[in-house]
C-alpha cells in the first residue's frame, strides 16, 4: 500500500510521528495518509471533518472550494493551539496551487529531511531521530 503524504488541509503527512513510525515499522497504530485506504484508528485523521468535506465535495484540496476563505472548519483547525503546525497549512495550499502538488511534495520531503544525513523528521523533532543533529521543526516555517 502506498503512503499519501498530501492532506486535504495541506497538512505535509510525511512530518507525522504516526507515519513516520508506520513508514520504518514501529507504530502500532499505522497509517498511510488521509488520502490512502490505511488511516491510524481512533486518531483525528480517521474521522477528520476537513477530509469529509473535501471528498464530499470532490476535491484534492480545500484551496479549490470557493468557500474556504469563510470556512469555519479550516479557521478552528488552524487556530487549534493543541497542534500549532497547522498554523502553515494556507501557505502549503498557496504553493500547491502555484506550482502543483509534485514540486509541493518534493521541496516538502527535502524540507523534513536532516540536512546531515537524510533521516525524516517530524514536525515536533528539533534533533535528528537518526544522528541526533539539529533539526529545523514547524516553527521556522511560520
Amino acid at each position: 500500500m502506498d503512503f499519501r503524504l498530501d492532506g486535504y488541509c495541506g497538512l505535509f503527512c510525511g512530518a507525522c510521528p504516526v507515519m513516520l513510525g508506520t513508514s520504518v515499522g514501529v507504530e502500532d497504530n499505522p497509517c498511510h495518509g488521509c488520502k490512502s485506504d490505511l488511516m491510524a484508528a481512533g486518531r483525528h485523521c480517521a474521522t477528520c471533518g476537513i477530509k469529509a468535506c473535501a471528498r464530499g465535495r470532490g476535491y484534492e484540496f480545500c484551496y479549490e472550494c470557493p468557500d474556504m476563505v469563510n470556512c469555519e472548519q479550516l479557521q478552528k483547525f488552524i487556530a487549534d493551539s493543541k497542534w500549532p503546525y497547522h498554523r502553515g497549512v494556507l501557505k502549503n495550499m498557496e504553493m500547491i496551487r502555484r506550482e502543483g502538488v509534485s514540486k509541493w511534495l518534493e521541496a516538502q520531503g527535502k524540507r523534513w529531511q536532516c540536512a546531515n544525513c537524510g533521516a525524516a523528521h517530524s514536525w515536533w523533532d528539533e534533533t535528528c531521530p537518526r544522528c541526533g543533529g539539529a533539526v529545523l521543526n514547524y516553527q521556522a516555517d511560520l
